[in-house]
């Protein structure tokens, strides 16, 4: 898959940068060919300028200022949607594709089959007295989806994963790195990882910076905030079940399922309230919702 991605980030960060769109970015430099990516044999190289800083990995929380500054690069981001050539760029499809692969690995861990491997054990007795919410997620998950695909929505160019690491900070100037999520999409799916308590001081940076009043919808932050957390529950069952090789990493992808998946779901509804609670004091916020039928 980031292979496939090559061929749309590559010539959109490309461009983004030499036609002064957003240039505190990560993009290709090309080879002596012209081309964005040389392969010999079974490997492909992509050499990118290199970007001086810090990476914001480790910074959480976040100060204020820190927020304030994220949220100035998304909405720099947001605004240079009608700019850019959008054929460049995949559009939300608002995929849930790893369904099926999620239901196959839930069933073998219902089989009969007999583990040798001590996180495939430790798998297994930790996730199946979860299967009742996972599929009770992934069927909410679907109803969002048919809602986020039948609402009109508007649709700009957004990174995807603008979390820490993927920012790197020198000189209180920040740089926005790793670009293979990018897609043109609904504003929520750049919002979705700071909703909580940070929420107020994001979202108003990026009101400011934007430059107009910015209705949310909560039912399209919901389907960003489950999808992200079942999709990685389903890499890293597949990972464990079928992949790995080596035992160390067995036990990571185990660590991130039980610290990094699992025991954030019961946090999402809350982090959601409090950001409907400040949507609710500012003026023009359409609030709409299906959680009630969940």
């Amino acid at each position: 898959m980031s292979m496939e991605r090559l061929s749309h980030y590559l010539p959109l960060t490309w461009e983004m940068f030499h036609q002064r769109l957003f240039q505190n970015i990560t993009y290709p430099i090309k080879n002596r060919s012209g081309d964005f990516s040389t392969t010999c044999n079974a490997f492909t190289v992509v050499l990118f300028n290199y970007i001086h800083g810090e990476s914001l990995a480790d910074a959480y929380p976040f100060s204020n200022e820190i927020l304030e500054s994220i949220a100035k690069s998304v909405a720099a981001l947001h605004r240079i949607t009608p700019n850019i050539d959008k054929s460049l760029v995949r559009t939300e499809s608002f995929d849930i594709s790893f369904e099926c692969d999620l239901e196959k690995c839930i069933s073998l861990l219902e089989s009969t089959v007999t583990f040798d491997n001590l996180s495939k054990q430790s798998l297994r007795e930790h996730v199946l007295p979860k299967k009742e919410q996972i599929y009770v997620l992934l069927n909410f998950v679907r109803k969002l989806r048919l809602a986020a695909i039948s609402d009109n929505h508007e649709y700009v160019l957004c990174h995807g994963d603008m979390w820490g690491g993927n920012l790197i900070r020198h000189d209180n100037v920040l740089f926005v790195i790793d670009w293979e999520s990018a897609l043109i999409a609904p504003l929520e799916f750049d919002l979705i990882g700071y909703i909580g308590e940070e929420f107020d001081v994001f979202f108003s940076a990026y009101e400011q910076h934007t430059g107009k009043s910015v209705a949310l919808d909560l039912d399209l932050l919901r389907f960003y905030a489950y999808r992200h957390h079942l999709r990685n529950l389903t890499n890293w069952l597949l990972n464990i079940l079928y992949r790995n090789t080596e035992n160390a990493q067995n036990e990571n992808d185990l660590e991130m399922i039980l610290y990094h998946c699992m025991n954030r779901w019961d946090q999402i509804e809350p982090m959601l309230k409090e950001v409907e609670a400040n949507l609710r004091k500012r003026s023009g916020g359409c609030l709409s919702s299906i959680i009630d039928d969940k």
